[in-house]
């Protein structure tokens, strides 16, 4: 017996004098070498943590852990798929024979994105900058609009960007939508508001099969 628990208990009083003489008679136990593995080797396979062990490398567990494992590494796949680089050229390369970009219901907002790039871009191919403002001068109306004051504030936005590139047919067209805002209260947006305009509009509208929408949106974004 541990000679301080012997101390304590005798200290202790309460008669326990006697229960430390019976414990000092107790014989000591020998534990032989491997008898722990040996109790071990006896157990049920069913109880404690054996059970537990072999319910998780059972067939079921097993498969709904690869399920698991798998389901992971699509959703990083998604996440870090690799998207196609997205260029000035690439933009240029969707443009179409009568200056557009897209065919889309968002074609008129692609088109004010579009040339607000390649005014903005010193490398950008000028025939392609030229074609891209006439096709936005040809959609503006008698009023010096375009059907609303929320596309007409990004195209004059847009051609305040052709104007600053020296394309002589956006000054005037952006004059018009100037008289057209002001008489509707509404004022011209910045470069920078545009910007975060084709941000918020490449969010929601991810991958896309259009081309020109998604060239458009993303580089604009970027300016």
């Amino acid at each position: 017996m541990n000679a301080d628990l012997e101390r304590d208990l005798r200290e202790a009083g309460y008669g326990l004098c006697d229960v430390v003489s019976a414990l000092r008679r107790a014989p000591q136990a020998h534990v032989e070498a491997g008898f722990a593995a040996r109790v071990l080797a006896h157990l049920p396979r069913e109880g404690g943590f054996v059970r537990f062990r072999t319910r998780w490398l059972s067939p079921p567990m097993l498969f709904a852990a690869a399920a698991s494992i798998l389901a992971v590494f699509a959703f990083v796949s998604l996440v870090l798929r690799p998207v196609p680089k997205m260029s000035v050229a690439r933009l240029a390369a969707c443009q179409r024979g009568d200056g557009t970009f897209s065919d889309s219901s968002a074609a008129q907002y692609v088109q004010a994105f579009a040339v607000t790039v390649l005014a903005r871009d010193p490398s950008a191919d000028r025939v392609a900058l030229d074609k891209a403002v006439d096709a936005l001068v040809r959609t503006q109306d008698a009023s010096g609009g375009w059907g609303n004051a929320a596309l007409s504030a990004r195209n004059v936005a847009a051609l305040a960007q052709a104007e600053s590139a020296g394309v002589a047919q956006a000054r005037a067209a952006r004059r018009r939508g100037l008289r057209y805002l002001r008489m509707h209260g509404v004022g011209e947006i910045s470069a920078g508001e545009l910007v975060r305009e084709a941000k918020d509009a490449f969010a929601r509208i991810g991958q896309s099969r259009d081309d020109g929408l998604v060239c458009s949106t993303a580089l604009a974004g970027r300016l």
